[in-house]
């Protein structure tokens, strides 16, 4: 069989994303489809190839050794032919290709918002594309070169990347109307020692909340965690519910906290910073429309004052209508 005439390059690409992932659940997640869809994807792949890919089970999930073969190869060849269609988008006069905006979850800042606008003003006629991904998947992304940029919360820096600093957030811990704390002012930092506690899936597999996982192991929260989340709005959704205490963005809170649904906790100085970056891989070619669009990006970075990328408590209700 001649795999350069028969082979299906949509059943390749998913077949990188499963191997990254290490999950059917979470490459349907990145892939924007369902896990039922992607498990069919996996088993044509197996069957044009002829070789086993993959072995999984309740408990494990490991690549075969023709399967690591082929992700070697795959990743390469996956990450040229999906360039191709950017960067060929991008051969007239007007942009009219797509920005693929990756993210890691809940990324806030005006900047942000002025730049999407800002940007679609100049090219009316391109596209953005927007995904979602913790930190880890991100930056395995970027390594990959399945993206050229993105955009998350570092903490240790890779020198292979280029880093452009957007702003910094704080964090604060947070409990909902259901939680035995809410609405105490009369707490210090010791009464959540033993509480039922939610972190993010980020935390417990990379550096990037590194100040969210130093305050979260000092405080000494009950073991094993009530709640593992892969965004921040299944972390939201589990703190809001009652069962745990968890830690989120002071200026994504705010509106919650007015509306009466979460009750900060202390401690309640600025705490836990995070700094979030443009990302990007010198190594892999923009298209002129991603040119485009970091351009816009970057003028807005420029534009504002460094005190005034910083979101604490006190600037929140810039983020409230």
């Amino acid at each position: 069989m001649s795999l350069s005439r028969d082979i299906n390059w949509n059943l390749l690409y998913t077949f990188v994303v499963i191997a990254e992932m290490q999950s059917l659940s979470r490459a349907a997640r990145v892939l924007g489809r369902g896990q039922p869809a992607v498990s069919a994807a996996l088993k044509n792949l197996e069957a044009q190839v002829g070789v086993r890919l993959i072995d999984r089970g309740a408990h494990f999930f490991r690549l075969t050794s023709s399967g690591k073969l082929l992700y070697r190869e795959a990743v390469e060849i996956c990450g040229a032919i999906d360039r191709i269609s950017l960067l060929l988008s991008d051969t007239e006069d007007t942009l009219t290709g797509k920005v693929r905006l990756t993210s890691a979850s809940q990324m806030t800042s005006p900047i942000i918002n002025d730049s999407l606008r800002a940007f679609h003003l100049r090219h009316p006629n391109a596209t953005i594309s927007s995904t979602v991904m913790n930190s880890p998947e991100l930056l395995l992304a970027l390594t990959n070169k399945l993206i050229h940029f993105g955009i998350a919360p570092i903490f240790d820096k890779n020198p292979d990347f280029n880093y452009v600093h957007i702003f910094k957030e704080y964090c604060a811990f947070y409990c909902g109307a259901g939680h035995p704390l809410f609405g105490r002012s009369d707490l210090a930092v010791s009464d959540l020692k033993d509480q039922n506690a939610i972190v993010y899936q980020t935390a417990l597999l990379s550096d990037a909340l590194h100040s969210i996982t130093e305050l979260t192991n000092e405080v000494g929260f009950a073991q094993p965690y009530v709640g593992v989340a892969n965004t921040l709005d299944e972390l939201r959704r589990m703190v809001v519910s009652g069962i745990g205490i968890g830690a989120i963005p002071v200026q994504i809170a705010a509106r919650d906290v007015r509306d009466g649904r979460l009750w900060r906790l202390p401690p309640y100085d600025d705490v836990m910073p995070i700094d979030v970056y443009l990302v990007s891989n010198p190594r892999v070619r923009p298209s002129q429309t991603e040119l485009a669009f970091l351009e816009v990006l970057n003028e807005q970075i420029d534009n504002m004052l460094p005190e005034d990328r910083v979101y604490r408590t006190t600037n929140t209700a810039d983020f409230m209508p």
